[in-house]
């Protein structure tokens, strides 16, 4: 379990895991992202499981996305159906 748990870290910080190597930029739009999916910052934060505050400072640019939410935050504006789904399961 902790083996897995390395590899997935390894993966989001941009490392090569089984040959396959994550491309995940290190600029992110949130403000895009959230009026992508329709949704205020209350709704975004909620739905989403981050804080309100975690929102409004990233859309304020006072705090960057870790690399893990910034992988959450592109699956999220590449497959926000996917991402409620696994989340409202």
């Amino acid at each position: 379990m902790i083996a897995s748990a390395q590899e997935a870290l390894d993966f989001v910080q941009g490392k090569t895991v089984d040959g396959v190597q994550a491309h995940i930029p290190n600029e992110i739009d949130v403000k895009r992202i959230r009026k992508k999916v329709a949704m205020t910052q209350k709704e975004f934060a909620m739905h989403f499981g981050v804080s309100i505050r975690t929102v409004q400072d990233w859309e304020q640019g006072r705090r960057v996305p870790s690399g893990a939410s910034r992988a959450f935050l592109i699956v999220i504006d590449k497959e926000p159906e996917a991402v409620s789904r696994a989340l409202c399961a």
